[in-house]
């Protein structure tokens, strides 16, 4: 049996969707899977060992160089990698239009949800099979891409999600100490102004992990997010002072690709993060994580974790810092348990990000 996924983006979607594999693995274990997926996430895909072919889609790039001889050859070798097997089943989990039109160019018969349940209303369209489901479009994304590829290929999946990564966790040696001293990497940033949680609220936390003896990686991608993630270390810094090169707080050096961070967070000992791609990636590797929720529900994803898990917050309702900070020594090894205590200065609630409302 041959099968190809359609899940092309984004990070945190496609960490949704590879349980999907370890289902279609134990129904049929000589089943051969090959993915289709924007190259940015390429690497993400690459480390799953369940999937034998992963086929880059450069859409983003393409699109601002239709004209160029380059873009027009790495098209042709798309059709060409779609159409050199005839698949058994070509499953649409991304159940937008674009993804559909462009998995039409494999050979098989296409698969997606039904017109009710498709992300895009016409997405259906290019389907020869939909399957119905009582999920709405929002809700349970792990669930509803498990039953999806359970429905196209007829079997029950059983279990919790298995993401099947497996990442060589490489210590970051631009963190002094890097073999003695624990470390977390905080998820501040979002490109969603309401995911946000308040930067005195990151400060206390990052505060706080240092009293238990770990210090605090704050992530970015661009000069926004790098801004923010320098005003929060020296914040922290200030608060904590200590020698210049072992400090409490700090941002990466750099914007990382995707294959980098993959191997910093299955090093890191915990990730604390708002709703975004690096959160799940952090947690589907097995790295203790804790969810922060307050501009997006937990219940459109109901995430099930490889490793301690705990989610805090939803639309509207940011968690306060004391139950962060409690849902930290929950997920951490009994080692760091033992070891913590919850300040009482900790106020019970520290609001929105960066002035945001609900």
């Amino acid at each position: 049996m041959r099968v190809l996924l359609v899940k092309t983006s984004s990070m945190g979607d496609i960490v949704h969707a590879l349980p999907v594999v370890a289902d279609i693995h134990a129904a049929y274990p000589e089943a051969r899977i090959d993915w289709l997926v924007e190259e940015a996430y390429a690497p993400l895909v690459q480390a799953h060992p369940g999937v034998e072919r992963v086929i880059p889609l450069a859409l983003r790039r393409w699109r601002k160089h239709l004209r160029q001889a380059e873009t027009r050859q790495q098209w042709a070798d798309l059709v060409r990698s779609l159409r050199v097997h005839a698949f058994d089943a070509v499953i649409d989990l991304q159940g937008l239009v674009k993804s559909a039109v462009i998995a039409r160019l494999a050979r098989g018969p296409h698969i997606g949800l039904s017109w009710a349940s498709s992300r895009e209303a016409l997405a259906p369209l290019f389907y020869d099979r939909r399957m119905k489901t009582p999920l709405r479009r929002t809700e349970a994304a792990v669930q509803r891409y498990r039953e999806l590829a359970a429905w196209a290929l007829d079997y029950t999946p059983s279990g919790p999600p298995r993401f099947g990564l497996k990442v060589q966790a490489q210590r970051p040696v631009w963190l002094p100490a890097a073999a003695s001293r624990p470390f977390a990497v905080l998820l501040s940033a979002t490109a969603k102004p309401r995911k946000l949680w308040a930067e005195d609220c990151w400060t206390q936390l990052a505060g706080w992990l240092w009293t238990r003896g770990i210090a605090s990686v704050f992530a970015w991608g661009n000069a926004a997010e790098l801004e923010r993630a320098e005003r929060l270390s020296a914040s922290v810094n200030g608060a904590y002072p200590s020698d210049a090169v072992d400090r409490p707080a700090r941002p990466a050096p750099e914007a990382f690709g995707l294959d980098v961070w993959m191997q910093v967070l299955a090093a890191a000992d915990l990730v604390v993060g708002v709703d975004t791609g690096l959160l799940y990636l952090g947690a589907a590797v097995g790295t203790p994580a804790v969810a922060i929720y307050s501009g997006s529900s937990p219940h459109s994803v109901e995430f099930q974790s490889a490793g301690p898990w705990r989610s805090l917050g939803d639309a509207g309702r940011p968690p306060a810092v004391q139950d962060v900070l409690a849902a930290v020594e929950d997920v951490l090894a009994p080692r760091w348990r033992e070891a913590s205590s919850l300040p009482a200065s900790v106020p019970a609630d520290c609001g929105m990000g960066l002035g945001e409302s609900p």
